[in-house]
């Protein structure tokens, strides 16, 4: 991030490392670790997709149907002013030379990133609105057309008090971004084959944390956290259909305790929806709730109730099937990480630890089912952090982990799946602890 922003790099570091503990109380209960077989799939040597020399952040990848990667980021272009940059890579080839999605005059950050299996690509993310600050930032977006290059582009929100952009789309090319804008969120959708975005429609009055998934049919989900009138920070869910308003939200987590950090996915057939998020209480767990057409299911805890668990992440298969990810702090400065699933008809399974030397887990699933993660390995020398991944197909157990990078200073990982099950890693790295010290993003691909 730029100067000014209030972050230098140690800065930054200081609060990963906070993150990755979250709590400082030493949780001694210990279960077995999964054994798992060989790493199946073959990651290509990281490459370096921004300026060697730069400073990068906030990566974000996706892969379209055809197996080509973008991966979109945050790049030092002045003291004050970050730009958002791209770059692209077909299977088999290289990387292309990064190209400048923002207005380099406006300080740009919290960059998004979707692909369609047709090969539409949609980048979102804030920018400033004129060239001083005080008057206000606003949600940006940029197209990718199959075969084309980028569009201009174009303001999707009103300036002022926005934040948090997020993007999600659907196999036939519809896409969704939602914003928080003041107290409130708001969202636009760009309809398959449209050329401009939708009028923003109200979420929720207020709320904080959000997502949101687009399912096949277009019908757009969201999660996020708002507090009650108790003061208590609950877990919401609502979804809108394709020319619908959002419908009135509902209140997923209990009361008397804190939820926090949601999670919202869609199965391949959009008949589901899962919501995933972490419920803080003297132990921080991780619940879950699903919506059939039968409505909502009951509120379930599905991490072990006697370890902290953080940053759930899922995916729903194109049978229903459910498969969860979490970050476990074994103590105050070490993590691991678990999985758990659900059939489509079933409850929760008990969860697996994948490992105990992983953090902030990402998963994706493919069009054959098999479920994808990876997560990040810091050590505390910094000398041989990790990239590292599992794979676990249809009714299958989880292999792995392989390695996809073991190099110095590796922050942020990202994943992005296609359904053919090709998958673009992305991650940061840092080249030391000043704020204009170089830090470069990083990638590799599964093919």
């Amino acid at each position: 991030m730029a100067a000014g922003k209030g972050q230098s790099m140690t800065q930054a570091r200081s609060r990963i490392a906070f993150r990755l503990a979250v709590v400082t109380a030493v949780v001694t209960t210990t279960s077995a670790v999964t054994t798992l077989p060989a790493q199946a799939a073959s990651w290509t040597p990281p490459a370096t997709v921004s300026a060697p020399d730069g400073v990068a952040s906030q990566q974000q990848a996706a892969i379209d149907g055809a197996g080509t990667a973008t991966v979109v980021w945050a790049e030092r272009r002045t003291a004050d002013i970050d730009v958002i940059k791209a770059a692209r890579r077909a299977p088999g080839g290289s990387w292309s030379a990064p190209v400048t999605l923002s207005n380099p005059e406006r300080d740009a950050d919290e960059p998004q990133i979707v692909a369609a299996p047709d090969g539409l690509v949609v980048a979102a993310w804030v920018e400033n609105a004129t060239a001083s600050a005080a008057d206000g930032r606003r949600v940006m977006a940029a197209t990718l057309r199959p075969g084309g290059s980028w569009d201009a582009a174009r303001a999707i929100s009103a300036a002022g008090g926005v934040s948090r952009p997020r993007l999600a789309s659907n196999k036939h090319g519809d896409a969704i971004v939602a914003w928080h804008q003041r107290n409130g969120l708001r969202s636009s959708r760009l309809n398959a084959g449209a050329t401009s975005w939708g009028t923003p429609q109200p979420i929720a009055g207020s709320g904080r944390q959000h997502e949101v998934a687009l399912d096949f049919s277009g019908t757009a989900h969201a999660a996020w956290k708002d507090t009650d009138s108790e003061g208590i920070d609950r877990i919401k869910a609502s979804r809108a259909t394709r020319n619908g308003a959002w419908e009135t939200a509902t209140t997923l987590s209990r009361a008397g305790r804190h939820g926090e950090q949601p999670a919202v996915v869609t199965g391949k057939d959009g008949s589901t929806v899962q919501v995933l998020w972490v419920l803080r209480s003297s132990v921080r767990v991780v619940q879950a709730a699903h919506r059939t057409s039968g409505g909502w299911s009951q509120v379930q805890t599905i991490s072990d109730k006697t370890r902290n668990a953080v940053r759930p992440e899922g995916v729903l298969d194109g049978q229903g099937n459910a498969t969860a990810v979490w970050q476990v702090n074994l103590d105050s400065t070490q993590s691991g990480v678990a999985a758990a699933g659900r059939p489509a008809s079933g409850t929760w399974g008990t969860p697996e630890q994948l490992t105990t030397a992983g953090a902030a887990p990402q998963i994706g699933v493919d069009d054959g089912r098999t479920v994808h993660v990876v997560w990040l390995v810091n050590r505390a020398t910094d000398a041989d952090d990790r990239v590292e991944a599992v794979l676990r197909p249809p009714s299958g157990t989880w292999s792995g982990p392989g390695t996809v990078a073991a190099e110095n200073e590796l922050w942020s990982v990202g994943l992005a799946v296609d359904g053919s099950g090709r998958a673009v890693a992305v991650w940061r790295q840092t080249v030391g602890p000043g704020d204009t010290d170089p830090s470069r993003v990083r990638a590799s691909v599964a093919e």
